[in-house]
């Protein structure tokens, strides 16, 4: 199958501001999942003006969204929440499982409610509102390619005061509320127990990620280089079973790292 996304090199919008990571040479490919196909209207042209970025397929439901993903080749999944046959945290759960596979960033209507929680914890790397301006999805897309969390310091902020704010529910609560509720409980004790073997420097570092601050913002703060900041993350994401930075934060704050 031709790749839908090729395009020549020089169609790349030069206009970055200098503040905004930088993208690949190529446009990033992106598949759109939403279940409403005037949403899915509504949002693609916020992302051709700039020529950044190439649509390379559509779903309306999370079933096609994973056969999408198997079809074509991707950087990032954009995928609404509520659809039906299948949601989309259970496909994000499902894409997330694979070795590699691209990143998922949720869609959704509202700023911070359950539903977004749990499709972090199934491995999205953030959210983006439904209705973004198409600088803000533009600068949300660019800090995902760069390896940064999507989510702005205070979207991220407001994030962990929403996981702070629920009450710990029993395990036969949990169970009838989400089916994975037992999953995400042995990952919160996992991280309870890793925590033990984390350094100061790691510990450090989880909490300066959890407010949001990019590798470099890290690195200046502690005075060490952005690759240690790097090895730390990565180090720490593997010990406490954490899928990326903004997951980390979660397991963090759900597990009283963070203070």
């Amino acid at each position: 199958m031709p790749d839908p996304s090729a395009a020549p090199a020089s169609s790349v919008s030069q206009s970055v501001s200098p503040t905004a990571p930088a993208l690949p040479a190529s446009p990033v490919r992106i598949i759109l999942v939403d279940d409403d196909p005037l949403t899915r209207a509504a949002i693609k042209p916020l992302l051709r003006p700039r020529e950044d970025y190439a649509v390379v397929a559509e779903a309306g439901d999370g079933r096609q969204a994973i056969e999408a993903v198997g079809c074509v080749e991707a950087d990032i999944v954009l995928m609404d929440l509520g659809m039906p046959v299948m949601d989309g945290i259970e496909a994000t759960r499902q894409i997330c499982q694979a070795p590699r596979h691209p990143h998922v960033v949720a869609l959704t209507t509202w700023d911070v409610d359950d539903a977004v929680v749990r499709v972090i914890e199934a491995g999205a790397v953030g959210y983006l509102l439904k209705y973004s301006a198409s600088e803000e999805l533009d600068a949300g897309l660019r800090r995902v390619m760069a390896g940064e969390s999507v989510l702005s310091p205070g979207a991220l902020a407001e994030l962990l005061r929403y996981v702070r704010s629920q009450p710990a529910l029993a395990a036969p609560a949990l169970a009838a509320y989400d089916a994975h509720a037992e999953e995400r409980q042995r990952a919160v004790v996992q991280a309870r127990q890793a925590a033990a073997g984390l350094s100061r420097r790691e510990l450090d570092v989880i909490a300066a990620a959890a407010e949001g601050l990019t590798t470099e913002e890290i690195a200046g703060r502690l005075y060490i280089s952005a690759s240690t900041v790097k090895a730390h993350l990565r180090s720490a994401q593997e010990r406490v079973g954490a899928r990326n930075r903004v997951h980390l934060a979660v397991l963090a704050e759900r597990a009283g790292l963070l203070g």
